[in-house]
């Protein structure tokens, strides 16, 4: 993602503002990330929602944990951000525009505007002058304190610096509207939002929140030659204090660590012993990645799942269809009529099912010119669209008639249906040609000519780092394989199962490739 890309202020996702020693001041340290290939967010699930239904996928926490915290106000998406003409008046029932904060001041109330309050600040010397410096936090002031007001819980809160200018004076150096939580982003747990800390040249955000099912999730910021970099974060998901899911990230070693347990409660509770305690070190499933170079905190804001919340403006141009797609314009979802699978600064990636419910698309929607492009067309669900090193990945259903055997009264009857019996892995070109698929799961008992029961729900739940691809195939609540390959399918191998019990591993193939034994 080029930090000199133009794209108009009024569609942006939560631009991060900066001045000349902020985050859109300069190219990163390491390789730039080409337009809309910033590394994605992994894809989500939840124990008590099917993975890969695209309009639950309302939370995200962790890579493949979906916490409970849906806050489903449609008005959401509508607030606005402030223009070059400045903000307007506001009219009744109407969010707030998001200011654009000044450029210099003497201090940290200086760079709060009227209508907003300063939550939350810490102090550092990140441009290391001797001079403090300071990161905070803004949100609109309440309109009502006692009761609350629609537009309190759906207004983004801006995260934003100030550094010293050796003059006794401040300048500007990031605003970001991204990064932080709303009111309404906690779930049942209330306002998620928990304080800054910051060492040295560093700077922490945190979060917390769900209901029974709990997540945190905090994330590090370091300044390095005037630009900032997300260097560090830390994930967890579980049942109250018992973790089933734990995820850190440290870019300065380039290493991430995945540790996952089943959430099954029959499986959670063999870890507890009688007391109520557990062995906290044991999970089912451990394992490290290589990270892809570091965001900035402005691409780590534009690629966070939250961010489409804070559009503005999803008004579309045109409408564009590759080769192999077919549908009537009429009949194409916009992105704000869909849940976004992946975001960057350039695009959104979605899918969507035709109106008569036998075909499934994905899109890709284009900030700049306001582009929509049908990409792909499949039978069974598309899902956990990502773009990566030039390439766009989703996984798709395998759909095959299968006979069940059904009681009725006294007797029995075979039915036959169609009924989803794998996944696939596929990845094309961004433009929707070049499709292939790189791998593929089919259920081992699927092949059976007469099933006694019906098939458990199939998804897939991925993550795309370091030219690899690890990918966990949910089963219902059957044992979870897990595989890791290398980007284009290559090098297919199992590093575990969720629970991790001794029983046969299920089969995966590779396309076109020797088979998994």
């Amino acid at each position: 993602m080029r930090k000199g890309t133009h794209i108009p202020v009024t569609i942006i996702i939560g631009i991060c503002l900066a001045s000349m020693t902020g985050c859109g001041s300069q190219e990163p340290k390491a390789q730039q990330i080409p337009d809309s290939l910033a590394a994605s967010e992994p894809g989500t699930d939840s124990p008590d929602r099917m993975p890969g239904d695209a309009a639950d996928n309302t939370a995200d926490p962790m890579s493949d944990k979906i916490p409970d915290n849906k806050s489903d106000r449609e008005s959401a998406e509508s607030f606005m951000q402030e223009d070059d003409q400045g903000s307007r008046e506001e009219t009744p029932g109407e969010p707030c525009r998001v200011p654009t904060l000044p450029d210099t001041g003497t201090g940290l109330t200086d760079f709060v505007p009227e209508g907003w309050t300063l939550m939350d600040s810490v102090e550092l010397d990140f441009n290391e002058d001797q001079v403090p410096d300071y990161v905070g936090v803004l949100e609109r002031t309440l309109s009502d304190p006692e009761h609350g007001d629609v537009w309190d819980d759906v207004i983004p809160r801006i995260l934003f610096a100030i550094a010293s200018d050796g003059a006794g004076g401040y300048d500007l150096d990031f605003q970001d509207m991204n990064l932080i939580r709303t009111r309404a982003e906690g779930g049942v747990f209330g306002d998620p939002y928990e304080p800054l800390t910051a060492e040295g040249t560093s700077f922490t955000t945190h979060a917390y929140g769900g209901s029974a099912w709990k997540w945190s999730e905090a994330n590090t910021y370091t300044w390095d030659e005037g630009t900032w970099y997300r260097t560090m974060s830390e994930n967890t998901y579980g049942y109250g204090p018992f973790v089933t899911s734990y995820e850190k990230d440290d870019w300065e070693r380039g290493v991430g660590i995945r540790k996952e347990r089943s959430d099954d409660f029959d499986e959670m509770e063999k870890y507890w012993d009688s007391d109520g305690s557990w062995d906290e070190e044991r999970f089912d499933v451990e394992y490290e990645i290589s990270l892809d170079e570091p965001l900035t905190l402005c691409q780590a804001g534009a690629v966070w799942w939250l961010a489409p919340k804070r559009v503005a403006d999803w008004s579309v141009e045109s409408i564009g269809f590759s080769a192999d797609t077919e549908l009537s314009e009429d009949r194409v979802k916009r992105p704000d009529e869909a849940y976004p699978d992946y975001c960057d600064q350039d695009c959104v990636l979605y899918a969507f099912p035709g109106g008569d419910g036998s075909s499934h698309y994905l899109a890709m929607y284009r900030f700049e010119g306001r582009e929509l492009t049908v990409l792909a067309e499949s039978d069974g669900v598309i899902g956990g669209a990502r773009l990566y090193r030039g390439k766009l990945y989703y996984f798709t259903e395998i759909l095959e008639e299968v006979a069940y055997k059904q009681t009725q009264g006294q007797g029995e009857r075979i039915v036959e249906e169609e009924d989803v019996v794998g996944i696939r892995l596929n990845r094309m070109n961004p433009d929707g040609s070049g499709k292939e698929t790189i791998f593929e799961y089919e259920y081992p008992e699927a092949d059976q000519e007469i099933l006694e029961s019906r098939l458990p729900y199939l998804s897939l739940i991925y993550e795309l780092s370091g030219d690899e691809v690890i990918a966990e195939v949910y089963i219902g609540n059957r044992p979870h394989p897990v595989y890791r390959m290398n980007s284009d399918g290559s090098g297919l191998r199992w590093i575990g199962q969720i629970p991790a019990v001794q029983t046969e591993v299920p089969a995966a193939t590779e396309t076109d490739k020797e088979p998994l034994t």
